[in-house]
């Protein structure tokens, strides 16, 4: 059984990092021929990073085939097991040590995203195609000066420096047998990146000035984004029944929201907002948010609220709905009017207690004066007969 079972394992794996490979070559010919180990498709490019006060580093996965990003890393903080990591260093012990420093969450996820978004960015497919060449003679001379300013811009970061590396690498067996899987994930590719390689200007979440003229919807958004470091895509919490109503919203009262965990950008916000466990298990509790506004041209509707950390929510419904709010604080609302009422009751009811005593006094104090000055009366009147 143990041999059968130990075959079973090595078929499955040649056949998952078949899979993994035909993502990085144009045909099933290439990809036996990696597997082979005849030719290599893609390369590694390992940069150590030293920010001001934080330390890091930048694993990016290319494919030298296909000519693009497959997967990117970036792991910046004060973790002192940055401090050891050397960029000549085996990629897979690069990679153990990345894993364990986000097993200790000694590092920045948001300056990281940051940092990763900002590479995507400066590596394009055209500045692919000219440092591919490069990289063949293994020459990483340039990757520095070419990442530099983009990290700085990305981080208002004043002092940095990189150090680079790159290696020939299967990239089928970097991703089968990476060790920072479920710990640390990969920084996606920006939205924005994708409108850009399409000649478009039309915006997507960045915060980047629009080129051209500029729509109502999009200055009102604008608006909104101002002030904040970063911009996390959210889904709204309905609530049909007890919900409160876009009208009704009033700024600063407090909403709630959901992490779309279907797209990798949504993995990475849940791993921003601290919802993902060390067993990589995602936390279901809605994410409170403070409402700023809406921002709407009728067709759609642009929700933002404030979250935590200074993290932007930005939530985007077709019609308007009604928004769920926190449930303890509107049952602990109403408990404070009943307790409130329940009070005002029972200090009435004290009060006319009171008065019904004080009057019941009076008029007895009242019947004995008359009684007395009775029979004072009778007395003189007989004194006076006799």
């Amino acid at each position: 059984m143990s041999e059968l079972n130990s075959k079973a394992d090595q078929l499955k794996r040649q056949a998952d990092l078949l899979g993994l490979t035909r993502e990085a070559v144009f045909t099933d010919e290439q990809a036996k021929e990696v597997l082979q180990g005849k030719i290599t498709d893609g390369y590694l490019v390992k940069v150590k990073i030293d920010l001001d006060s934080l330390n890091g580093m930048v694993l990016i996965l290319v494919s030298s085939i296909r000519k693009h990003i497959m997967e990117l890393y970036a792991v910046v903080g004060n973790s002192p097991t940055f401090r050891r990591i050397r960029t000549f260093a085996d990629h897979v012990q690069i990679s153990t040590d990345l894993g364990d420093i986000g097993k200790t969450a000694g590092y920045d996820p948001a300056m990281s995203e940051n940092i990763g978004r900002a590479v995507h960015r400066a590596f394009t497919k055209e500045k692919l195609e000219e440092l591919l060449p490069l990289w063949q003679k293994k020459d990483p001379s340039h990757i520095a000066e070419i990442l530099e300013n983009p990290i700085l811009m990305a981080t208002k970061g004043r002092n940095i420096k990189l150090q680079a590396e790159v290696d020939k690498i299967s990239t089928a067996k970097f991703r089968y047998e990476n060790p920072m899987k479920g710990v640390i994930l990969p920084i996606p590719k920006p939205e924005d990146e994708a409108a850009s390689a399409q000649d478009t200007s039309v915006p997507s979440v960045s915060t980047e000035p629009t080129k051209g003229e500029v729509s109502p919807l999009e200055r009102q958004i604008a608006h909104f984004r101002t002030g904040f470091p970063k911009e996390l895509n959210m889904k709204t919490v309905i609530s049909p029944i007890n919900g409160v109503e876009f009208d009704n919203l009033m700024e600063g009262m407090e909403i709630l929201f959901r992490v779309p965990t279907e797209t990798p950008e949504g993995l990475t916000n849940a791993q921003i907002l601290g919802l993902i466990d060390e067993e990589g298990k995602i936390k279901k509790e809605p994410i409170v948010g403070k409402f700023l506004g809406i921002a709407s041209n009728k067709t759609e509707y642009h929700i933002f609220a404030e979250g935590p950390n200074q993290y932007l929510f930005h939530s985007i419904e077709e019609h308007p709905v009604k928004v769920a709010v926190p449930k303890p604080a509107a049952m602990a609302g109403s408990g404070n009017k009943a307790g409130a009422g329940q009070t005002q009751k029972k200090k009435g009811g004290n009060a006319q207690s009171q008065d019904s005593k004080s009057s019941g006094a009076n008029l007895f104090m009242l019947m004995g004066a008359f009684v007395t000055i009775v029979l004072i009366g009778v007395l003189i009147f007989v004194m006076v007969i006799l």
